[in-house]
Parts: C-alpha cells; structure tokens; sequence
C-alpha cells in the first residue's frame, strides 16, 4: 500500500498538476510567476541562506538529472571506487550546504516580524519540504553509503519506467523507509511547485537583463 502511495499515485498525481496548474497560472495571472525579494526586509541573513543553498542543492539536483539522463555513462564514470569515493564526498558536502541553506532561511522568516507578514503557508509549506528533503539526502549519503551507485540500479529504471507509465515497483520495493520517504518528499515538491513562489525555477527570466535596475526608497512619516 505504502509503496503503491509513494511510487505510483504520488508521482503521477505531481506529473499532473505541474502539466495543469503550471501553465494556468502562468497564463491567468503572471505577476504571481516570480519569487518576490525579501532582501530590502532583511539581508544579512539572507546572505548565508540562499547562498549555501544554492550552491547546495544545484549541483546534487544536476546530479541526480545526469544520472536519470545519461544512466551508461554516469556507470562508466562511477566504475572506479577512487571516483566514487570523490563523488560521494562532494556530494555529502553539497547535502550540508543544502541543509545549512534551508535552515537559515527557514530561522530567517521565523525570527523576523517583517517577514512573517509576508510569509504564507505555502512558503512555510515549502521550506519545511526543502529541509525534510535535504535532511533525508544526507543521512542516505552519510549511513547508506554509494548511493550515486545505487541510485542508477534503483531510482533510474523506476523512474524511466514512470516515464514511459509503465511503474515497476520492484525496484524500488525493497529500499529502506528513508529513502523511499526521500523519493516522497521529492514528488510532493514537484507538487506543490505550481502553487508556491518556486515555480520560478521553470522560467528564465531572460528578458529582465534588459531592465534597469530597480530603486527601493524608504517614506517616513
């Protein structure tokens, strides 16, 4: 039951909102289509969350991409235990970025009554997702170890299977609870993606290099 939630329901019902919702919104009301700056509330916070999480959680997610995409190859350049030793390492350290990152920004809109004003449920809903996610990502990297290997032998058959909507669950079956609460937490982001301010990440804002840049000037009474 559980994994029949988790590998089948969660995934195509995530698949489903983003292909419906996505263009809806992007089509009914453009201004909601942009995660809006904080930084004139509060930035020296700012600074040390959304730095490290970036650079964070970028590459782990190219990471993961690569693997989906080119599973042959990514097995090739895995194939040596030198190489693999490297990835993991960097990878754990990337996950800690991560981790760090989404605290930050998560203590940041607790402590600060400004940003609390302009913080919703969905934004509370997100950062709470992106913790839970790095969080599981770093104890699977750090307690089961060559996960990079594992990873194209389990979760990349699966999800091509998904792809192609033909679900095979026995590749998935048999891993441990945390990685399939990991895979969870992953379909419920792209699930929520549509309805919250990290829909931005599905546009290239191009056009706004050529904008100049914006003043910000405080009124006193």
């Amino acid at each position: 039951m559980l994994n029949s939630l988790i590998f089948i329901a969660l995934p195509y019902m995530a698949l489903a909102l983003v292909l419906l919702v996505t263009p809806y919104r992007f089509l009914s009301n453009r201004l909601t289509w942009s995660a809006y700056s904080t930084q004139f509330l509060e930035r020296k916070m700012l600074f040390w969350g959304i730095n490290p999480w970036h650079y964070g959680i970028i590459p782990v997610l190219a990471a993961h991409i690569v693997g989906f995409a080119f599973p042959n190859q990514v097995k090739a350049f895995l194939g040596n235990q030198e190489t693999l030793l490297i990835v993991e390492s960097f990878g754990l350290g990337l996950g800690l970025f991560a981790v760090i990152g989404s605290l930050v920004l998560l203590l940041r809109r607790a402590n600060s009554g400004m940003l609390k004003r302009v913080t919703f449920t969905g934004d509370w809903l997100v950062l709470y997702l992106l913790l839970f996610q790095a969080a599981t990502g770093i104890y699977i990297s750090y307690f089961l170890r060559w996960g990079s290997a594992w990873y194209l032998h389990t979760a990349v058959p699966y999800l091509w299977s998904v792809v192609s909507f033909d679900p095979q669950l026995a590749y998935v079956t048999d891993l441990p609870l945390v990685v399939k609460l990991h895979a969870a937490g992953a379909f419920l982001i792209v699930a929520v993606l549509p309805f919250t301010k990290l829909v931005h990440m599905l546009y290239l804002p191009v056009d706004f290099l050529k904008d100049p840049p914006l003043l910000y000037r405080w009124r006193s009474k």
